[in-house]
């Protein structure tokens, strides 16, 4: 604190009349003794202390002048202690008060009793040398700070390399004006020991001012497998090193070696953990066995995957399937109509047809069967007719069994839906309407990405090349392309190379969507072999969509 009744008396008192007065208090016992005490090297911190002499006078407050040699009393602050019954007196010195320079400081302490009278003290000067910086492991790099700056036109710069390669990639930094400088971790490479050598720059001249060493250690990480129900767990990945900014989790059962292989991308929580759900239906629902994998990787290794961690699990049993989604649309009372679909969840089996019993008579004489076994991305739909049931008009049951490939069925009573007799028909025109429909032969090689997209989506036309090509070779033929993922488009990953393509099922985001695909790591038929992904991932090549209108 400023105390400017005190700046007079320090300037018109000079150095010799200071330093008599020190002279004067060594000899008076009763004179308090002023002292600098837990000087900080690293940081130019210390404190200055009063200490009240046996039988002496009491100290009402300490008062003390402090500043830099460097631009005379420009960065001159007062620092006060007033006596609040502990002994003895103390105030903190912190550089960061004067721009944090290093350099020569000139220390005045004034100590004032209780009867009025001052006592001045010339502590002389209190070198802040420059020292080590502090080194910190950082999401983007190795962190240098010094918390001392040179004075005068001086520059601090450090040179930063690794022991691997001997000094093939030493590069230098800089600090910045706060005393900040980052080694990137994309200039450097490899892990183990790096060296960190600072230097003030100076007038053409390099002085060193320290050579330390860091441990850049081989990552590794640590998680805990939580179930969360019977067919999906949560992966919780700690311990991640900062410089992994991104955590990969390839999990398959010991069945059938890795055919069901399938890579989860953990996405960062707020705590700082690797979070991501593993979905058994990924996997067939198999039991036994499971291997689990991490790996990250970032700046340091070129973004090239690094292993860090594997360990296995088991899966017993599967006591409880989460039902697949019922709903029931387009009720029209007056056309006497409605739709039951019925929709696979990432928790559900895997159907193989719907049976759909309707009936509005008490001894079901009107009962009609629908039947569906035409599936598509997991979801199969059935319209009820009031004419397949008499045209009555009435309440209608609806009895929905679905039928999974596992040979189980499991049977669903929908609410009842009010149906009227259904208007006739008008008649038709004279003159005959002609309708024509269009087949298309798919003629991509069977097994290929491109074949499997063609089955799953018979609008796409023939021709249009490798999976890479498709997105500029649909463009050409007018097909409208984006960014925005949507549950019927295409997905095109253009690699450079042959490139890949699939079919989008489901949508939550456009960084987490589920697809169904042939030709996934040579597994030459169509399935859902990933679940939820991240489709932008970098590994997976540019990303492009193509819509079907």
């Amino acid at each position: 604190m400023l105390v400017k009744k005190f700046k007079t008396v320090l300037l018109a008192t000079s150095i010799l009349g200071m330093a008599a007065m020190a002279g004067h208090a060594a000899a008076d016992t009763k004179e308090a003794q002023v002292r600098i005490s837990h000087y900080n090297k690293q940081f130019g911190t210390f404190d200055v202390k009063a200490d009240q002499a046996l039988n002496g006078k009491t100290i009402q407050s300490l008062d003390v002048a402090i500043w830099s040699e460097e631009g005379g009393q420009d960065d001159m602050q007062w620092y006060s202690a007033y006596n609040t019954g502990s002994d003895p007196l103390a105030v903190h010195f912190d550089p960061a008060n004067h721009a944090s320079k290093a350099g020569d400081y000139a220390v005045h302490a004034y100590v004032t009793y209780t009867d009025g009278s001052r006592h001045g003290v010339d502590l002389g000067k209190q070198r802040l040398a420059l020292s080590e910086p502090q080194l910190a492991l950082t999401q983007n790099g190795i962190q240098i700070f010094s918390k001392l700056k040179p004075s005068g036109q001086g520059e601090l710069v450090s040179a930063v390399w690794s022991d691997e390669g001997g000094q093939d990639d030493i590069r230098w930094y800089g600090a910045d004006a706060a005393g900040y400088a980052l080694a990137d971790y994309d200039g450097h490479k490899g892990y183990g020991t790096y060296h960190i050598h600072t230097y003030l720059r100076e007038d053409e001249e390099m002085r060193p001012v320290a050579a330390q060493t860091l441990q850049l250690l081989r990552p590794s990480a640590s998680y805990q497998l939580n179930k969360v129900k019977d067919t999906s767990y949560e992966v919780v990945i700690s311990n991640v090193p900062f410089y992994m900014t991104s955590i990969y989790v390839p999990v398959w059962s010991d069945k059938n070696d890795q055919d069901d292989i399938q890579w989860y991308r953990a996405a960062r929580a707020a705590d700082g953990t690797f979070k991501t759900t593993i979905t058994l239906k990924n996997h067939n629902f198999e039991l036994g066995t499971y291997q689990l994998h991490l790996y990250g990787s970032g700046p340091l290794g070129n973004e090239q995957l690094e292993g860090l961690a594997s360990s296995a699990f088991n899966v017993d049993a599967i006591a409880a399937y989460e039902d697949p989604q019922i709903t029931i649309n387009n009720h029209n009372l007056k056309k006497g109509t409605f739709d039951v679909n019925v929709m696979e969840t990432a928790d559900s089996k895997v159907i193989k047809s719907i049976s759909l019993a309707v009936w509005s008579d008490a001894d079901q004489a009107n009962l009609h069967w629908y039947e569906s076994d035409h599936l598509s991305n997991g979801q199969v739909s059935l319209t009820a007719d009031v004419k397949k049931h008499g045209n009555k008009s009435g309440s209608y049951n609806v009895h929905a069994y679905i039928h999974y490939t596992d040979g189980t069925t499991a049977g669903h009573i929908l609410p009842n839906l009010q149906l009227n007799q259904a208007e006739p028909l008008p008649l038709e025109p004279s003159a005959p309407r002609i309708i024509t429909y269009i087949s298309e032969t798919n003629t991509y090689p069977v097994g290929q990405c491109t074949w499997g997209v063609k089955e799953l989506a018979p609008w796409a036309p023939n021709w249009l090349g490798n999976g890479g090509q498709w997105a500029a070779s649909a463009r050409a033929k007018g097909f409208r392309t984006g960014n925005e993922a949507q549950v019927g488009a295409i997905a095109c990953w253009d690699d450079g190379g042959y490139g890949h393509v699939a079919y989008v099922t489901h949508v939550d985001s456009n960084n987490r969507i589920q697809v169904k695909e042939a030709n996934y790591q040579n597994q030459q038929y169509i399935a859902n072999f990933r679940g939820w992904f991240d489709p932008t991932a970098a590994y997976w090549g540019r990303l492009t969509y193509i819509y079907p209108d």
